[in-house]
């Protein structure tokens, strides 16, 4: 599904419900928030969580569909650089680990108020077991040079990232109308039933609120019009 048609479905929904023009720059704003709530929606809103139950309704890594979901920005494996204190920074668009690899090994996450009983653990040693932190500045591994006098495993990780910017991009006509460019657009990435969602938290921003199946039902619209 293109940016276009999004700006197109949004335009006329809210136009239907009376909640006036919207115009480039607002839908942008809208559809990037929308965009963004999406995703942790599927990564797990903090917001679901309740005493006594450590997920919420729909999380990734726990709930297969919102796994399915989150495909489009799930990248091949990538390797990572880690210096003589263990530490790898973060890729830029990172948003949540996915899996941490050292070959066809799985290397544990660990929270930090366990790492001294990790470490120290006779039977299961993080030498030949490695397992890594979450810092502010990327992952820390251990065994590592600094604290074990061990190098670190060679590490690749599949990761979530970060879903590009939706972007509607347009041009002046001669009367100074925007036209919409597909050139400097940015389409989104998601699913097209799941582009509808996304369009259905843009629409709650405008006071219209809609489901993704009340949406679809004006998007068959459109597209019956040539709108």
């Amino acid at each position: 599904m293109t940016v276009d048609f999004l700006y197109r479905l949004i335009q006329y929904v809210a136009n239907q419900f009376q909640r006036g023009n919207i115009g480039p720059a607002r839908f942008n704003l809208i559809i990037e928030q929308a965009n963004i709530s999406f995703l942790d929606y599927l990564l797990g809103q903090l917001q679901q969580y309740s005493y006594g139950s450590p997920a919420s309704r729909v999380q990734f890594g726990v709930n297969e569909t919102a796994r399915q979901r989150l495909t489009p920005l799930i990248d091949p494996v990538i390797a990572l650089t880690i210096d003589g204190t263990g530490l790898a920074p973060y890729p830029d668009d990172f948003q949540q680990v996915d899996a941490m690899y050292a070959g066809i090994n799985r290397i544990r996450f660990v929270p930090q108020h366990k790492l001294p009983s990790y470490r120290t653990d006779p039977i299961d040693p993080v030498a030949t077991n490695p397992i890594y932190i979450l810092e502010s500045g990327g992952f820390r591994f251990y065994p590592n040079l600094t604290d074990d006098g061990i190098a670190s495993p060679v590490a690749t990780l599949s990761y979530v990232k970060t879903p590009p910017t939706i972007f509607w991009g347009s041009t002046p006509d001669a009367q100074g109308r925007p036209v919409y460019n597909p050139a400097g657009s940015t389409d989104p990435i998601w699913y097209p039933t799941d582009c509808l969602e996304v369009a259905s938290r843009a629409l709650k921003m405008v006071g219209v609120n809609l489901s993704a199946p009340e949406i679809s039902q004006y998007a068959d619209g459109i597209i019956k019009q040539g709108q």
